[in-house]
């Protein structure tokens, strides 16, 4: 994987789990996501205005554009949905885990990429260290707690962001092929808000914010952070294939399980340390891909 492209999607997990951290604050709530979404198209509005002035958006540019803003509004609503349905512990690994393993079929096996033995165990090893990470314990009982969550609707709404992610990824793939890295984010965002709205407005009435408690610090920062985040993400697809892209940024998984096993005082459990191992490794042997 070229250095460039690692240094990003590294920087990109940390913005990551650095607004999952305030999210988590928020408790994923599907109003918090959607000011967020909404917060953020405001703020980027000026940059997006110079920068579709410098590099204006191509005709083939559209349909990626519109694909990737329909997703990432599922993606949204979904991922919240998975929040309030069920634990973090199963969420996580199902949503998470199942986008990289997705991208790695579909990429290798039907778009044709070229993925290096060393890359297809660093992703491997990657997607397993996340399901490690989130078992409560070594014991058999919760060995296939994750899996076991399929049959309840929160396990089901994972599974289905997991989905989305594998969906999105490939998709910006192609279209930051084609149109600046910067308008793209924007206009992916602008879309998924908007999508969003109709359904907050319908489920939380017109003032939705009011339905729940939402600190407008966290809120911004999360527009922020989310927005850039995902704009370095979008800048290494066009420098590197979407599996390693796509296993890489997971390392933001090990960054928020050490933040919240040092700064939340959070269970330093057997399973939550070999599995935070694991990502590094994976990461590590995607790195030298």
């Amino acid at each position: 994987m070229p250095p460039a492209a690692l240094v990003l999607v590294f920087t990109a997990a940390a913005l990551h789990a650095a607004w999952n951290l305030l999210a988590k604050r928020g408790q994923g709530h599907p109003v918090f996501f959607w000011l967020a979404l909404v917060i953020a198209s405001v703020l980027y509005l000026p940059a997006f205005i110079v920068g579709v002035i410098l590099e204006p958006i191509p005709a083939a540019g559209w349909g990626w554009i519109v694909a990737t803003g329909l997703l990432h509004a599922a993606y949204f609503w979904s991922l919240a949905n998975a929040y309030a349905r069920a634990d973090l512990s199963v969420t996580y690994p199902l949503a998470r885990g199942l986008g990289p393993t997705l991208v790695l079929i579909v990429s290798v096996w039907l778009v044709g990429e070229s993925v290096s033995p060393a890359g297809l165990a660093g992703v491997l090893t990657v997607v397993a260290g996340i399901y490690v990470l989130n078992l409560r314990s070594w014991h058999p009982s919760s060995l296939l707690d994750p899996a076991r969550a399929l049959l309840h609707p929160g396990g089901r709404y994972a599974a289905f962001t997991g989905v989305l992610i594998a969906s999105y990824t490939l998709v910006d793939k192609q279209g930051v092929a084609v149109v600046n890295p910067l308008n793209y984010v924007y206009l992916m965002w602008v879309i998924a808000a908007a999508m969003l709205t109709p359904l907050v407005l319908a489920r939380f009435g017109l003032r939705p914010w009011r339905r729940v408690s939402v600190s407008k610090r966290d809120v911004t920062l999360v527009a922020i952070l989310c927005v850039a985040a995902y704009l370095l993400v979008l800048i290494a697809l066009t420098m590197a294939p979407a599996p390693y892209v796509s296993a890489a940024r997971e390392v933001s998984i090990l960054i928020g399980a050490a933040l919240g096993m040092t700064l939340l005082r959070e269970p330093r459990t057997a399973p939550r340390i070999v599995g935070a191992g694991a990502i590094a490794i994976g990461a590590a042997l995607v790195a030298l891909a």
